[in-house]
């Protein structure tokens, strides 16, 4: 009873996915494939008619039969071996889009869906229903992507396998096609290192790291497969694994081009057509015997796996990490630059993921005691290792610094925090006698400063001016910066966005009623960030210090014990002091404004303290890689969502019940 419900639940879930606008079109085309499979089969059924004609049945018998126990017990080993690396495909794939379901849960479901629907044929859609009913935490377009992220890996990591083994093996055919498919491979893979955000939605492009894996992996599955296939022939045939694994491999793949189910016909008519002639007879019933153990086994073990459903235990996947109340201004960047809070056990960091490379910003959110940062660098190990990505710090604190020079990890300073305790500033002392001066003038000019508490309750005050901001005229005053200083920059800076700034602080400057610019603040209930800074061409001297100062005064109003003017690099303060090595300079290039010393300057005016920030690689090339990485995801953010997507993410719909593969499982 419980099976026919599902059953019911998978049609109704089909028919309405399909058979409703645009969907009755796609359920034409998976018909035509379906179709066209089912032709291609019969196509080479029908060319292997004429052999199929010439056995003798009874001879075929009796061959199976010679077949003994410890050929059978041995080519099920090595098949458990190639779904082995079957499961540890699809982890590697939920690893590499950071699903964060478990590695046991993903290698399951991978084994169950690549059982099945091998010998059912149309992967894509077995594999993908298959997918996200063993996955209760997944939904039916992320299962398909992961099916098709799935396949199209296993495709080009079987090119290159197949490329090496041809040009490996001096009998091998095809040779000169293998060197030109190998280059391609080898081309590939360097672009992969040189530019990892390729526009290859919806799928993430993989890193050199897990690319890697996934040739290891294929490499061992279809080895793997090939001597199952080798230890089920009879001992008198004479034929080397050498000059059957050539051709076993380009069977394979021309059984997964062809797309019918289990490769039927092609793979037959590829390999019997690629093996001496005389080996026929010793092939046949081992190919037979091949696809019992290979295919037909498998196939209802995972069928069985798939009735029974997920264990118990994934059908509450743990919760997304939060915001703890003393959580870093800088958590604003979240909604707009890809930035995750990765939890540490005992806190959360704020990471991004950047193509070879897991990226903590700042210092972890919680305690700084040194067993929790120890406890904290540990757990970003165990995930970017997990990931096939680097561990890297960004922009670490001197005690997070030196905890990870204890780990071994290589550091190279990049910069100052400019920060001040707001309870201390006066404009009085002597040392702010430059900053006065710049508020004077901007004074005469008829600068006046407003302020925009946006939606931080923490950051509200009594004389906030109550009304939105004209963002009409802001988006004016960011396109003439723009023009000005080139293109906005993302990941660890914001960018210019309605949604973003009214999340913030904001303060705008106006002459003689006319904004002229503006600066906004990330905000906590303990300290405020410094992130935006636009201005219009000709501003009168002065005018940023103005709204600078103006926040200083209100985070003094409201008690805050931190407000931070954002970072300098280490050339900016000393520009003659020696010549940057190479992260030096690759991190000068990602933002050219913040190495020169007029930023510094500007700073300097309010007479902040001044803390050293690092960044922090396994070993000094991972320095380098790193701050590639970090060129790359500040200099080319990806595109800010429409402010139409953002709003409708916010909504969703009740549903009465539980999903119909899961509905009997959670009652």
């Amino acid at each position: 009873m419980r099976i026919a419900r599902q059953a019911a639940g998978a049609a109704t879930v089909l028919r309405g996915a399909f058979l409703r606008g645009p969907g009755a079109w796609r359920l034409w085309q998976i018909l035509t494939r379906a179709g066209l499979s089912l032709a291609i089969t019969g196509l080479f059924l029908w060319l292997l008619s004429d052999r199929l004609a010439q056995i003798d049945t009874a001879a075929l018998s009796r061959a199976l039969g010679r077949i003994g126990p410890g050929q059978w017990a041995l080519a099920l080993a090595l098949t458990a071996v190639s779904f082995w690396a079957v499961g540890q495909y699809d982890a590697v794939v939920h690893r590499h889009l950071a699903t964060g379901l478990p590695g046991r849960a993903a290698r399951r479901a991978g084994i169950c869906a690549i059982a099945v629907s091998q010998s059912l044929g149309l992967g894509l859609i077995s594999g993908a229903i298959l997918r996200w009913r063993m996955l209760p935490g997944l939904s039916l377009w992320q299962a398909t992507r992961i099916t098709a992220a799935v396949a199209l890996s296993f495709l080009a990591g079987w090119a290159v396998v197949t490329s090496v083994v041809l040009l490996a093996l001096p009998a091998a055919p095809f040779r000169g096609t293998a060197a030109l498919g190998l280059a391609l491979a080898l081309g590939l893979a360097a672009l992969c290192i040189a530019a990892p955000r390729l526009p290859l939605r919806p799928f993430r492009w993989p890193n050199a790291f897990t690319l890697s894996r996934l040739v290891g992996l294929c490499a061992l599955d279809t080895i793997a497969a090939a001597l199952a296939l080798q230890v089920l022939l009879p001992a008198d045939s004479g034929l080397a694994f050498a000059s059957l694994l050539p051709a076993f491999l380009l069977a394979l793949g021309a059984g997964l081009v062809m797309g019918t189910p289990g490769g039927m016909g092609a793979f037959e008519v590829t390999f019997l057509a690629l093996m001496p002639a005389n080996a026929e007879a010793a092939l046949l019933p081992a190919i037979l015997a091949w696809r019992v153990v290979y295919y037909a086994l498998p196939a209802m073990l995972g069928a069985g796996f798939a009735l029974l459903g997920p264990p118990a235990r994934l059908l509450h996947p743990a919760e997304p990490a939060s915001l703890p109340p003393d959580a870093r201004a800088e958590a604003g960047l979240i909604g707009q630059s890809g930035l995750d809070l990765l939890p540490t056990g005992r806190g959360v960091w704020l990471a991004g993921r950047r193509g070879h490379c897991l990226i903590a910003l700042l210092d972890p959110m919680g305690r700084h005691d040194s067993a929790t940062l120890d406890h904290a660098l540990r757990s970003i190990s165990r995930t970017a290792r997990a990931e096939g990505r680097m561990p890297v710090l960004y922009k670490a604190g001197r005690r997070l610094a030196a905890r990870a020079r204890r780990r071994g990890m290589a550091l190279r300073r990049i910069g100052w925090d400019a920060w001040i305790a707001p309870a201390d500033f006066r404009l009085d002392r002597a040392y702010r006698a430059g900053l006065r001066r710049k508020l004077r003038r901007a004074e005469a000019a008829g600068i006046t400063v407003r302020a925009y508490a946006g939606g931080s309750s923490s950051a509200a005050r009594p004389g906030d001016t109550p009304e939105a901001p004209d963002w009409t005229i802001l988006d004016h005053i960011a396109a003439v910066w723009r023009r000005s200083h080139g293109p906005e920059r993302g990941f660890s800076m914001g960018r210019h966005d309605r949604a973003h700034l009214q999340a913030q602080r904001l303060y705008v400057a106006f002459q003689r009623g006319r904004p002229v610019a503006y600066v906004s603040f990330h905000t906590a209930p303990q300290e405020w960030t410094l992130d935006l800074m636009r201005h219009l061409d000709n501003l009168p001297d002065g005018t940023m210090h103005s709204l600078v100062t103006a926040a200083l005064f209100d985070a003094q109003a409201l008690g805050l014990a931190r407000l931070s003017l954002a970072a300098v690099t280490d050339g900016a303060i000393a520009p003659r002091q020696s010549r940057p090595d190479l992260p030096g300079r690759l991190l000068a290039v990602v933002a050219p404004e913040t190495a020169k010393d007029g930023l510094y300057r500007f700073k300097s005016c309010f007479a902040p303290r001044w803390s050293p920030l690092y960044l922090a690689a396994p070993s000094r090339p991972g320095l380098v890689l790193a701050a590639l990485s970090l060129w790359r995801a500040i200099t080319r953010p990806p595109p800010l969502l429409p402010e139409i997507e953002r709003e409708t993410s916010d909504y969703g719909f009740a549903s009465a019940s539980a999903p119909w593969h899961i509905a009997d499982r959670t009652a």
